[in-house]
């Protein structure tokens, strides 16, 4: 397309005027927990990871090994990819400590469904010489891949004479899809009760093109990696429901002002960590007479600040103000930000951490 003289100009225009504004404004990056999706009882610290999917009668996993083609051990290694995959998950929570059995129970079953419950006998026993509170058992473990593969037509840009042009070409594929259902238990011993069940069907896609269909076939995934890769995806999946973790906020504030030099005044502190010194900076200047514009930012900049220093009601206070008294519209949205913000920090108190 053929830029006209008034289009570059309107385009160089528009770009200063989004540099001008992206600069008014810094972040300021928040570290703090996410609750997780489950709160469990107090005395519930030191989890015991079992491996439950060994199969229940003989010569079992030997017939599905038949019927679906999968390698000796291979959804074996799958099994231990989920249980690394949550434990290393789970290390990065301060709620839990995690311990993993050595021995293997039995419970997988070919119907896909969970299987009875492991007898409180057996759970208290487990907990007694591993020094546990709880179990969690992967009970279910079921994989499969499908590939299919062929040739289509393709457009691709090809170069002839020294000029490209597109033409349509000959593209050799294969595509693999894989599946897997790992499923989920976790035992309370103390109150006798499975305080969480969880399913999973994680799946994934893969493609690889080549000069022929052997070719493409030879460059796709194989169902070793793809199954590690989806029961990867099932073990920290189920960490992250269980447990608080650590996740990454980020808020704006305005840091400058034509009119207010204080509101930049206040933003060098807040870059330097001096978060109370920018407060009583911003609330300086709305102690005198000042336009509504300018009492919104301000505002609002007191109200992150807060946050920042962990003071939420505070917080919540000053954004409120920026939105009723200074009509900042912004203050509204982050009012409902900071009641989400507070209803997590309560239900992180709960779930035996603090925010």
């Amino acid at each position: 397309m053929r830029l006209t003289k008034h289009t570059l100009e309107l385009f160089v225009v528009l770009l200063a005027i989004g540099l001008a504004a992206s600069s008014c404004t810094k972040s300021v990056y928040i570290n703090t927990l996410r609750p997780a999706e489950i709160t469990f009882p107090s005395h519930v610290n030191t989890i015991l990871l079992v491996d439950r999917t060994e199969f229940e009668r003989k010569g079992l996993g030997i017939v599905e090994g038949v019927l679906t083609g999968e390698m000796p051990g291979e959804d074996r290694a799958g099994v231990q990819e989920a249980m690394n995959a949550f434990q290393q998950q789970l290390m990065a929570s301060p709620r839990f400590q995690l311990k993993r059995a050595s021995e293997t129970l039995k419970g997988n079953s070919m119907t896909g469904a969970f299987p009875d419950p492991i007898s409180w006998s057996v759970i208290e026993r487990l907990c007694r010489n591993y020094d546990a509170d709880a179990v969690i058992a992967v009970e279910i473990f079921d994989t499969d891949f499908i590939v299919t593969n062929g040739k289509r037509d393709v457009e691709k840009e090809v170069e002839k004479d020294g000029k490209k042009v597109k033409e349509k070409v000959v593209e050799y594929f294969a595509e693999g899809v894989g599946n897997a259902k790992i499923g989920f238990r976790l035992y309370d011993p103390l109150e006798k009760t499975i305080a969480d069940q969880q399913l999973f069907n994680p799946s994934n896609n893969w493609s690889a093109t080549g000069a022929n269909v052997k070719d493409a076939m030879s460059q796709l995934i194989q169902k070793t990696e793809a199954t590690r890769q989806v029961s990867r995806t099932a073990g920290s999946t189920y960490a992250y429901k269980i447990a608080p973790m650590p996740v990454q906020l980020s808020r704006f504030y305005y840091a400058k002002s034509k009119k207010t030099p204080e509101v930049r005044q206040g933003a060098r502190q807040a870059q330097v960590g001096q978060w109370q010194g920018a407060i009583d900076t911003w609330r300086g200047r709305l102690s005198q007479s000042i336009k509504r514009k300018e009492g919104g930012k301000l505002a609002y900049n007191i109200a992150v600040a807060y946050e920042v220093l962990g003071d939420f009601d505070s917080a919540k206070e000053w954004a409120s103000r920026s939105y009723v008294k200074y009509e900042n519209k912004k203050g509204r949205g982050y009012n409902s930000t900071l009641n989400q913000r507070i209803y997590n920090d309560q239900l992180l108190q709960q779930q035996g951490v603090r925010d």
